[in-house]
Parts: structure tokens; sequence; C-alpha cells
């Protein structure tokens, strides 16, 4: 998933046995990417806003069904 705008990023969300690591990208091309504008991903993963509204406003690449699961991200903000 990629932020982009001030205070953005990108990270990379890899399956392993039985959990995900969130870390840098690797090299290499990712089964699928989801970018975002740093508004709606701020809103995404405080619940702001639902996964279909962010889906609707994200450029999609790669498998359709990795990006819907990206946009069901929360974070909790501390």
């Amino acid at each position: 998933m990629s932020a982009q705008g001030e205070g953005g990023g990108t990270w990379t969300a890899t399956a392993t046995a039985g959990r995900w690591t969130l870390a840098v990208p690797p090299t290499g091309s990712p089964a699928a990417s989801v970018v975002l504008d740093t508004e709606t991903a701020w809103r995404l993963c405080t619940r702001g806003i639902d996964p279909a509204t962010a889906l609707g406003r994200a450029r999609i690449q790669g498998e359709p069904r990795l990006a819907v699961a990206a946009c069901e991200i929360v974070s909790v903000v501390h």
C-alpha cells in the first residue's frame, strides 16, 4: 500500500506461515498494489471512511482480492 502526499509512504504486507508482516517493500513485483492519497489512507485506517469508499478512490494494480483485503486495514493511533 502506498499513501501519496505529505506524510505518506509505501509499505508491504507479506503473508508468512500463520501471520502477516508489515515492512518496507522488497524489490520485485508485488501481487497487488493499492495507492491512496494520504487523506483517504488516514480516514480508512481510523475508520473515518469504509473500505468500499477507499477502494473507489484507490489506484489498484494486480490481484483485486488482495487490494480489497488491504483496504480492511485498521490502525490504532496512540
